[in-house]
């Protein structure tokens, strides 16, 4: 276990074992008429995956012959949101997507801190963005002044610090994202292609599907799935318009080979249709369960 992880104060979830990416089809939101509306349901969708500490989210088209322009408004709403408040001005100029991101709920995810100082003992995570001053290199992390590098890096990148207050002033080091043992929000990637090879590389695909075995009837193969799991684990949605076997033919494959799972989270629903983002939430939560038992 990382040292930091038994500092008090420190705020430094870790990764799960396994990894749960998030498929998300690319016209999420779109059924809602109004902008305001696609941006709140976008920041509830982030939300759910911080809560659950979804390392990456992979945004697909339904038809990857004709992909749906909404990808782009969705990952940058979902960018945004896990941009350190401080860093969103300079890595976000104004434009007409983002004209309702006042209403967005902040995501308190590690790398967003409280304050602009950290106390005499103290270790945070934070994101930085690095900046060339003269011959020298330095990182906006937040903080009353920028940390200096000692060796240079790429001016506007965005590196991950931990940093730590002793009495004699502040220390960091970089932390890399991808082999930092700490959820530091979640990253988004538009994929083109259709799910079967979009899928290539994980350990084990789950469908969650209205028309699934109900989770109460599966539960033991699911457990032990992702008990047997050694590598990252997907778990896709499909949306208002298409359901994953709509989905899987529009795409010209089989739902039944296309998943290792074909799952119903949601047993004896309220509703005639469930939200994608609510369905998230759901199976996100059941995951996290089983995943965190396994860790214990």
């Amino acid at each position: 276990m990382p040292e930091q992880e038994g500092r008090p104060g420190f705020f430094g979830p870790p990764l799960p074992t396994p990894r749960v990416h998030v498929f998300i089809p690319s016209s999420f939101g779109t059924e809602t008429g109004s902008l305001l509306e696609r941006t709140v349901r976008a920041g509830v969708l982030a939300r759910a995956l911080a809560v659950f500490r979804v390392e990456k989210a992979v945004i697909f088209h339904e038809d990857p012959k004709r992909p749906d322009p909404n990808a782009r408004f969705l990952k940058t709403i979902i960018d945004y949101m896990n941009t350190a408040p401080y860093l969103r001005k300079e890595l976000f100029p104004i434009r007409p997507e983002l004209r309702y991101v006042g209403v967005l709920p902040p995501l308190n995810i590690p790398t967003h801190p409280e304050s602009k100082s950290i106390p005499v003992g103290g270790i945070e995570l934070r994101e930085g963005l690095v900046m060339r001053r003269g011959e020298g290199y330095y990182v906006e992390a937040g903080l009353e002044r920028p940390l200096r590098l000692r060796s240079p890096r790429r001016p506007m990148s965005r590196v991950h610090l931990l940093i730590r207050r002793k009495k004699g002033g502040l220390s960091f080091r970089v932390v890399s994202r991808t082999k930092s043992p700490y959820f530091l929000g979640t990253s988004v990637e538009i994929r083109e292609g259709t799910l079967d090879r979009l899928m290539e590389g994980y350990d084990l695909r789950i469908g969650a599907s209205r028309i699934g075995e109900l989770v109460t009837d599966g539960w033991s193969k699911l457990e032990g799935s992702l008990r047997n799991a050694k590598q990252n684990v997907c778990v896709v949605f499909g949306s208002y318009r298409r359901g994953l076997r709509e989905i899987a033919e529009v795409q010209g494959l089989k739902l039944e080979q296309l998943f290792d799972i074909v799952m119903n989270f949601i047993p004896d629903q309220g509703v005639r249709t469930v939200r994608t983002e609510e369905a998230v939430y759901a199976v996100l939560s059941i995951l996290n369960l089983i995943v965190s038992k396994r860790s214990s």
